[in-house]
């Protein structure tokens, strides 16, 4: 079943403490993004679900035409193109968004690329002022802490502020 809104069928990975998760599913107009900060819905309606366990991403545990997914439980998803997830930007003249470089930690992941904030905001700034439940970072890689050889990368990776656990940054 569509959500609701539905406008467009993305493909993405959703990565638990235990699993990745890589799907179809029916975005609204605002992608991925707006699916999840969606206060309606606990969980997402996925398809053409195959699950693998994170340690061994590339072995298909199982298949499944649908399933539903929790979205507490997502430590982060990783999409391969900017525009299915990205979330709406401010419209506020003076202050344009600048890419910063940051280090992210969550359990066994820690996850590198830019995030985008507005002047000089510190790690602080992104976390509590930021009233979304996920933080993007683009162009990002995350590297399972237990094995670093596996890795997942994506133009934009959505991260679940609930499980984050570190934000570092450069000093300007």
């Amino acid at each position: 079943m569509k959500h609701p809104q539905a406008k467009n069928t993305i493909t993405t990975d959703f990565v638990t403490v235990s699993y990745r998760i890589s799907c179809r599913l029916a975005v609204p107009v605002g992608g991925l993004f707006a699916l999840l900060i969606d206060p309606l819905n606990s969980y997402l309606e996925l398809q053409d679900v195959y699950i693998s366990r994170v340690n061994a991403p590339g072995t298909i545990v199982a298949h499944r035409e649908q399933a539903a997914l929790r979205k507490d439980s997502v430590l982060f998803c990783v999409l391969t193109r900017r525009e299915d997830g990205d979330p709406p930007k401010g419209t506020g003249f003076f202050l344009r968004p600048v890419s910063r470089p940051a280090l992210m930690t969550l359990p066994s992941f820690e996850i590198r690329g830019q995030v985008e904030a507005e002047g000089r905001a510190t790690p602080r700034d992104i976390l509590v002022q930021t009233s979304n439940r996920y933080v993007p970072i683009y162009d990002a890689t995350a590297t399972y802490a237990l094995n670093p050889a596996i890795s997942f990368e994506g133009q934009l990776m959505l991260v679940n502020r609930d499980q984050l656990e570190a934000l570092f940054m450069p000093e300007d």
